[in-house]
C-alpha cells in the first residue's frame, strides 16, 4: 500500500525520499493522516481518488489533480477513500529552491498546479508517473531524471543552509541578531534569503523548530509536564509555550 524510495545522491541534499501509496483492485482504501508544521513542501501527484484537504479552522478542499503543497504556518489533514493512487516527493527544509525559477515565498500556505511552479515541463512528469503503474522503482528513475535536470544551486543558497543548520543545532534558541553578528552578516540580508529559499523569515523559523522539539517530547514521553516542555525547549515560561503551540 505504502512504498517509499530514496533519491539519486546528488537530490539527497534537498529531498527526504519518494514515496507510492495506492489501493488494490479488491482493497479501496480509507486514509486519514494529519500533518503538523513544519514548513517542508511536498509534491503530490494523485492519479484516483481525490483527497480532502482540511485545516483546524473549517476550510476544506476537494483535489484531484497533482500539486505542490508549499510550505505553511497551520496543520492539515488528508483524507482519501477508494482508489488512491499517489505518489509524491518529500523535501527536506528548504529543499524546493533548487528546482524552481522563483522565490518559494510565492506559494506560502498555498495549493498550487504543477504547471505554476514547473511550467510545460510538468506535463509530461505527469504522464510518465500516471504510465508507472505504481512501480517505485520505475517512479524514482523518473523524478530523479525530472529533478536532476532542473538541479540549480543559486547564488546565496549554501549561505542560507549554512544559517539554516545553525538556528536548527541550537534548537531554535539562539537569537538571530547572534546569528547575524557570528556570520557578519544583516537582519536584512538574512531576511531576504531564508523568504527566497524557505518562504518564511529566520524568526518564524526559530518557532517551528522549537515547535517540532516539543512536539518529538511529548510524542517520547506523554506524562511529562508543559512546564517541563517549556524548560527544555527554550519557552519564557508555560503560557509562552502554549500560545506558541497552540498557534
Amino acid at each position: 500500500m505504502y512504498q517509499v524510495a530514496l533519491p539519486a545522491p546528488a537530490l539527497a541534499p534537498y529531498i527526504e525520499s519518494y514515496w507510492c501509496v495506492y489501493a488494490t483492485e479488491h482493497a479501496p482504501l480509507d486514509l486519514s493522516v494529519e500533518v503538523f508544521v513544519d514548513v517542508r513542501p511536498d509534491l503530490i501527484f494523485t492519479f484516483g481518488a481525490a483527497y480532502e484537504r482540511s485545516q483546524l479552522d473549517g476550510e476544506s478542499l476537494t483535489i484531484d489533480y497533482s500539486n505542490l503543497d508549499a510550505q505553511r504556518l497551520h496543520p492539515i489533514r488528508i483524507a482519501q477513500r477508494g482508489q488512491v493512487v499517489c505518489c509524491g516527493v518529500r523535501f527536506h527544509v528548504g529543499g524546493l529552491a533548487p528546482f524552481v525559477d522563483r522565490p518559494v515565498h510565492l506559494w506560502n500556505d498555498r495549493v498550487v498546479g504543477l504547471s505554476e511552479v514547473f511550467g510545460t515541463g510538468a506535463n509530461g512528469l505527469c504522464e510518465a508517473l500516471r504510465s508507472s503503474k505504481e512501480n517505485v522503482q520505475l517512479q524514482k528513475e523518473i523524478f530523479d531524471a525530472f529533478l536532476l535536470q532542473r538541479l540549480r544551486v543559486k547564488d546565496g543558497y549554501q549561505v542560507f543552509q549554512t544559517l539554516r543548520a545553525e538556528i536548527e543545532a541550537s534548537k531554535g534558541e539562539q537569537s538571530i541578531d547572534a546569528v547575524c553578528r557570528r556570520n557578519a552578516i544583516s537582519q536584512r540580508q538574512l531576511n531576504r534569503l531564508f523568504r527566497a529559499y524557505l518562504g518564511f523569515s529566520p524568526k518564524t523559523y526559530s518557532r517551528v523548530v522549537r515547535f517540532q522539539r516539543a512536539l518529538k517530547l511529548l510524542k517520547q514521553d506523554p506524562g511529562c509536564t508543559l512546564a517541563e516542555v517549556a524548560a527544555q525547549c527554550g519557552y519564557y515560561d508555560q503560557p509562552h509555550f502554549v500560545r506558541e503551540f497552540k498557534a
